[in-house]
C-alpha cells in the first residue's frame, strides 16, 4: 500500500525520486513498468502513478463497463494518455515534458503523495494548498463512512 507523502525534486531532465518505502512496494509486489496519467478532472491537476498489475487492472474494469460511451471517454482521457516507465538504477523514473505541462509540474520540488493502489506526483505548493483548504467538516463526514 503506498501511503505518507515525500517533498522530492523534478530536475530539469525531468527526473522525479521515487521514495524508497514506494520502490520497494514495486519491486515486491510487481516489477513491471509504472503507468502515468495526466489527472485534471476536479481541476486540480497532477500526475497519477500505477504499478502495471493495477493500471491493467483498472484497464480491464473500463473494458468491462456496460456504458461504452463512459468506456469511451476513459479510454481516452486516461488510458489513451498513458506512459509507461521504468525505474532508473537510481530508482528515478522520467516524467515526459508534455505530462510534466499537464500535471502543473515545474522544475523544483514536487510532492509524492500515496494514494492506496498508486500514488500522485503533485506540484508541492499546489498540494499543501490543497491540503491546507481541506474543508474539515467533509474529511469528518467521510471519515464516518468507514469503520476504524
Amino acid at each position: 500500500m503506498f501511503a505518507g507523502w515525500y517533498a522530492v525534486s523534478l530536475d530539469e531532465k525531468g527526473r522525479v525520486a521515487v521514495p524508497a518505502s514506494f520502490r520497494h512496494l514495486l519491486t515486491k509486489n510487481d516489477g513491471g513498468p509504472l503507468y502515468l496519467t495526466p489527472h485534471l478532472a476536479d481541476g486540480k491537476p497532477r500526475i497519477q502513478v500505477y504499478p502495471a498489475a493495477k493500471f491493467i487492472q483498472l484497464a480491464e474494469q473500463i473494458e468491462a463497463m456496460d456504458d461504452q460511451d463512459q468506456a469511451e471517454l476513459l479510454k481516452d482521457g486516461l488510458i489513451g494518455r498513458a506512459v509507461a516507465v521504468e525505474l532508473d538504477g537510481q530508482g528515478r523514473i522520467v516524467l515526459p515534458q508534455w505530462l510534466r505541462e499537464e500535471g502543473g509540474l515545474h522544475n523544483g520540488r514536487v510532492a509524492v503523495v500515496g494514494q492506496i493502489g498508486r500514488f500522485d506526483i503533485w506540484d508541492e505548493s499546489r498540494y499543501h494548498t490543497r491540503h491546507d483548504n481541506t474543508d474539515p467538516d467533509r474529511l469528518k463526514q467521510a471519515l464516518k463512512l468507514i469503520k476504524r
